[in-house]
């Protein structure tokens, strides 16, 4: 997967520009069931009758009479049923042959987006990659899901980006302009997250983190990179970063304190050392999720060798691709995001 605005491959995908042109123009405010039923009378939907499903409340159209590109669901919250959470529509349904077919499925429905509607506002991952449109009231987003099928989902403007997607998975990422609430610096003294966090618990949920941006980030195709370390001393972190399909992850702080690096003890570790850095290249990261635990325990390791302390741990990470720069959100993470200066 190189890294360059590939167009993919969809034999429908026609039908759904056709689709993005009838959804574009909708603009909801109050998000209420008659609206939405109100404004996409012209269109010629027609919803059933509820179902309850999980404590949420689902409407599907009725044969023939809604989306044009795929299966259509309106979901509620059972607390609040006629106030519109979302309307997901299923534009692929079926599982992905192999990887490189759901990467043509997703890249194709970003490619007509991206003509339609220009560069999105932000890119993410839950459960697959996505993208996310803002617009006046009514925000799109496109996502790939972990089996290879694409849906469209219109949702409300003012959504949490935390709650974009299918909000259960572990790890997400978020990545989105300077000032974007979803990226913005979070000082570790007005973070809530890391009250009883362990170093084993940062261990696991960097995991899960390395494994999501593993997966996700050559779909688009991008390029992240990740730093950990001293919200307070600079020189006291380390570093990961993809390199096409690998990852690789590097103790940069030993650079500043060589004390703190016994070779025999990282050499067991898996470090290896080359033009006076540590480091280790973990090739086929996207296929082996194995290689980000891996890559978690020899980070958080380093972290612990070179004094930093638990409760002064940060972040700090951008996303690159398609000619773009974004800042590196990860709300599951569990530890503040501190803008950290080159050193």
């Amino acid at each position: 997967m190189e890294n360059m605005i590939p167009r993919g491959n969809w034999l429908d995908d026609d039908i759904f520009r056709t689709f993005v042109k009838e959804v574009a123009p909708l603009r909801l405010s109050s998000w209420s069931l008659s609206e939405f039923e109100h404004a996409t009378s012209a269109l010629g939907w027609e919803l059933q009758e509820p179902t309850e499903v999980a404590g949420q409340v689902w409407r599907r159209f009725a044969p023939r009479k809604g989306p044009s590109a795929g299966y259509g669901t309106l979901i509620s919250g059972a607390s609040e049923p006629e106030r519109i959470r979302k309307l997901n529509v299923r534009v692929v349904d079926l599982p992905a042959e192999d990887l490189a077919t759901a990467a043509g499925f997703i890249r194709a429905a970003w490619w007509v987006m991206e003509e339609e509607l220009g560069p999105p506002t932000m890119w993410g991952g839950d459960s697959g990659p996505w993208m996310l449109w803002r617009r006046p009231g009514t925000s799109i987003l496109v996502h790939s899901h972990d089996e290879g099928e694409v849906s469209l989902e219109l949702l409300p403007a003012a959504t949490d980006s935390d709650s974009v997607g299918r909000g259960y998975s572990r790890g997400r990422w978020r990545a989105a302009e300077a000032g974007d609430p979803a990226t913005a610096p979070v000082p570790a003294s007005a973070s809530p997250e890391l009250a009883g966090t362990t170093w084993e618990s940062v261990e696991k949920r960097l995991a899960e983190t390395l494994r999501s941006l593993d997966y996700d980030t050559p779909f688009f195709p991008g390029r992240f990179i990740l730093h950990l370390g001293s919200a307070h001393d600079p020189q006291r972190f380390v570093q990961c970063w993809s390199q096409d399909l690998s990852l690789v992850v590097e103790a940069t702080g030993h650079l500043h304190r060589p004390d703190a690096a016994d070779p025999a003890r990282m050499e067991r570790d898996g470090w290896e050392f080359s033009r006076s850095i540590w480091q280790r290249r973990f090739p086929d990261a996207m296929d082996d999720p194995a290689h980000a635990a891996t890559a978690a325990r020899m980070l958080v390791e380093e972290l612990r060798q070179l004094g930093v302390d638990l409760a002064d741990l940060s972040y700090d990470g951008t996303m690159s691709g398609r000619g773009r720069g974004f800042h590196l959100g990860l709300p599951d993470l569990g530890i503040p995001r501190v803008h950290r200066p080159a050193v």
